[in-house]
C-alpha cells in the first residue's frame, strides 16, 4: 500500500511550491502487486520521468498568471460507471448541476480574461483508440482482455500500435501550458476532463506520468496554480494552490 498525504504547510519541490490549506490522502492498496524485478524497473522509470518533467523550463512571462482548473459536473456516463473520454454523448445529472453550481458559488468573485476548453488543450484523450468509451469495468475486461487490465493497473506503459496514450496526454499537457503562458491574459479558467487535468497539474509541477490517477480531479473540483515572473528571468515560480477543492 503506497499513501501521501499533504497537510497545511508549504512543500518545497526544486522549482515549485505547493500551497494547500487542507488534507489530499492518496492510495494505492487496490493495485495487485507485481513481480519484484518488475516493481524496480518501473520505480526507476517513473523516477526518471518525474525528473524529466520537472527539469523542462516553462516560457517565461512578464507579469503574474493565475489558472484556475474546473472539471465538468457528473454525467450521466460518470453516474453509470461508464468509461467517458471525449465523449458528448452523455449528459449532466442533476447532482452534475448542483456540482456546477456549488463551483460557481465557489468562483462568483474571480473574473477571468479568457476560457481554455479541453478541446482546446488536449485534443485527444488516452483512451480513444481502444473504443473503450461507453464501457463499463467489466465489459473492457470481457472485450479486450490483457489490454484492459494493463490501462488499470499500468497506465503509463499501457500502449496501442506502438503509441503510449498517458505519455502523450503529458505531452500535449505540456504544450497546453505553452500556450496558456503565452497568452496575454492575467486569470485564465481552464474547464476540462479528469484525465487533463490530472495531466495539467501534474506537468505544472513536475511530476510524471506515474502521478495518473494518484491527481484525480473530482466532479466540479477546482484547482488553482499560480504562476510568477521571476526577477532573473526563465521559468516562472509555479505555487498549487488549491488541488480539488470541491466546497
Amino acid at each position: 500500500m503506497l499513501s501521501f498525504s499533504v497537510m497545511p504547510s508549504l512543500v518545497h519541490h526544486n522549482r515549485f511550491l505547493i500551497q494547500t490549506p487542507f488534507a489530499v490522502r492518496l492510495s494505492l492498496s487496490s493495485i495487485p502487486q507485481v513481480e519484484e524485478s518488475k516493481a524496480s524497473k518501473s520505480m526507476v522509470a517513473r523516477e526518471l520521468s518525474s525528473e524529466l518533467y520537472g527539469a523542462v523550463p516553462f516560457p517565461r512571462i512578464r507579469a503574474a498568471k493565475r489558472v484556475v482548473l474546473v472539471r465538468h459536473g457528473q454525467s450521466t456516463w460518470n453516474e453509470e460507471g461508464r468509461i467517458q473520454g471525449s465523449s458528448d454523448f452523455s449528459v449532466l445529472t442533476k447532482k452534475g448541476e448542483s456540482q456546477a453550481e456549488t463551483s460557481r458559488q465557489m468562483l462568483i468573485d474571480d473574473s477571468f480574461d479568457v476560457c481554455f476548453s479541453s478541446e482546446e488543450c488536449c485534443k485527444r484523450t488516452v483512451i480513444s483508440d481502444m473504443n473503450f468509451k461507453g464501457l463499463l469495468k467489466h465489459e473492457g475486461k470481457e472485450k479486450f482482455g490483457p489490454a484492459f487490465r494493463q490501462w488499470q493497473v499500468d497506465a503509463t506503459n499501457f500502449n496501442i500500435d506502438g503509441h503510449y496514450p498517458v505519455r502523450e496526454l503529458w505531452t500535449r499537457a505540456r504544450s497546453c501550458w505553452s500556450k496558456i503562458l503565452a497568452h496575454e491574459s492575467r486569470s485564465v479558467l481552464v474547464v476540462a476532463h479528469n484525465a487533463v487535468n490530472q495531466a495539467l497539474v501534474a506537468t505544472a509541477i513536475g511530476l510524471g506520468t506515474e502521478y495518473f490517477r494518484i491527481l484525480l480531479q473530482s466532479n466540479c473540483g477546482v484547482s488553482v496554480l499560480d504562476f510568477t515572473p521571476r526577477a532573473e528571468g526563465g521559468s516562472p515560480q509555479i505555487c498549487l494552490n488549491r488541488l480539488n477543492q470541491v466546497d
